[in-house]
């Protein structure tokens, strides 16, 4: 096999990219809570507008490993992302112009086809942009950018569409194609080191891979997508449910904490993430996911002792840390337990698919825990699966960094408790 190669990008293909990140997730914005706002607005029956959200998820959730397979095996990352730029926009453009049943339906296709391609493919192009070296920074001005964008455009299409119309944050979502486009036009392919960006065991010939039934059987990197659902498992109930506990003992919440919820963990995700990225050089990975989990445990436990608006916004911080640990994390971690497979992109799309599942479980049985046994149960329960999710990653997972394990086994004399066994 060939030496490993050390990618030199211009530097405008990294401004396209931190970029290109920041307006995806603008245009990504646009499909969240809106959507069933704007429809409950048109009339639509709460049945409806589930059915629809619904087939949208599962649209999504279908696509993650097919997407990852997609984007290992393409050379022209840039084109697939080109592709999914246009059924966003065209998705959005739908919502906005012709909001009847099939309409909507054929927008939230189009949409949820690209869950499975766009997040991989910025990953990707970060790996074959500065190479496995350099990708933990890379990544952390990734989810910088890319949590800015959300927190700046959620307030920006609520303000919109309170003000102007309910139709706006889904011509914003179609408009800021073209700056995201823009973003991406900068990114040279000629820059972009491909056999670098599936992790290629052969840079000679960068579209061989390991047999999917090998990746398949590597542990640690089931381990670490268990790691990952538990903490779907246990995060992703926890804002509807404080939302709706809210709804259900205060007469009226005020609308500064609805867009709280949103954008308090955003903007706290974006200050960390480079931070993030930086310490998982300097520690390891393993501390920063143990971290991550803990902050979900943490904020379940708190959530579950009061139904304060002000407090909630509070605890919400708590998600920033979360959300910025895995969104660094879960690209770094994969594209470690991959290296020289040509895999790394359809694990990831394997995770997606995995937390996907993972959460719509939670967010639906969760429920039910709470109508039964009450809030406290229900945030209690969530709380305790992430402390499962720490003890499998302190016990089974060893550090995939070198030289890390080694560092805080010595500095804690404890080899089994950080290093595993590997």
């Amino acid at each position: 096999m060939a030496s490993r190669h050390v990618p030199a990008p211009a530097r405008r293909c990294l401004y396209g990219l931190d970029w290109l990140n920041f307006f995806i997730a603008d245009v990504q914005t646009a499909f969240g809570p809106f959507v069933a706002v704007y429809l409950a607005s048109r009339g639509w029956s709460p049945g409806d507008i589930g059915l629809v959200m619904g087939i949208a998820g599962a649209a999504s959730l279908a696509s993650q490993a097919p997407g990852g397979w997609l984007i290992d095996a393409v050379p022209a990352k840039r084109a697939i992302i080109g592709v999914s730029l246009a059924l966003i926009a065209a998705g959005a453009l739908i919502f906005a112009v012709w909001p009847g049943f099939w309409a909507v339906l054929i927008a939230e296709l189009l949409h949820g086809a690209t869950g499975g391609t766009v997040k991989p493919a910025l990953a990707a192009l970060a790996l074959g942009l500065v190479g496995h070296g350099a990708l933990s920074r890379r990544l952390g001005r990734n989810q910088a950018f890319k949590s800015f964008g959300n927190a700046a455009t959620a307030g920006l299409m609520g303000v919109l569409g309170q003000y102007a119309s309910d139709r706006a944050p889904f011509l914003i979502a179609a408009a800021l194609c073209v700056p995201a486009a823009i973003a991406l036009m900068m990114i040279r392919s000629q820059d972009i080191d491909y056999a670098e960006a599936r992790s290629a065991a052969d840079r000679e010939n960068p579209r061989k891979g390991h047999r999917v039934r090998d990746a398949a059987r590597n542990r640690h990197l089931q381990i670490f997508i268990l790691a990952l659902v538990l903490f779907q498992v246990a995060s992703a109930p926890l804002a509807p449910l404080a939302t709706g506990r809210l709804a259900y003992e205060h007469a009226r919440v005020p609308l500064l904490v609805t867009a709280g919820v949103i954008v308090i963990p955003e903007l706290m995700a974006a200050l960390l993430a480079v931070w993030v990225a930086a310490r998982a050089d300097h520690w390891g990975r393993k501390p920063l996911l143990v971290l991550g989990l803990g902050a979900v445990s943490l904020r379940a436990m708190l959530l579950g002792l009061t139904a304060s608006p002000w407090a909630l916004l509070l605890f919400q911080s708590l998600d920033g840390i979360s959300a910025a640990v895995i969104g660094v994390m879960l690209p770094l971690v994969i594209a470690d337990l991959t290296r020289g497979t040509g895999r790394y992109n359809l694990a990831q799309g394997v995770a997606g698919t995995a937390m996907g599942l993972g959460a719509a479980v939670s967010v639906g049985a969760t429920g039910y825990v709470v109508q039964h046994f009450g809030y406290w149960v229900g945030f209690l329960g969530l709380s305790a699966v992430a402390l499962l999710g720490i003890a499998i990653l302190v016990r089974l997972f060893p550090e995939p960094r070198p030289g890390a394990a080694r560092k805080w086994a010595r500095l804690f004399q404890v080899p089994k408790l950080l290093g595993g066994r590997g």
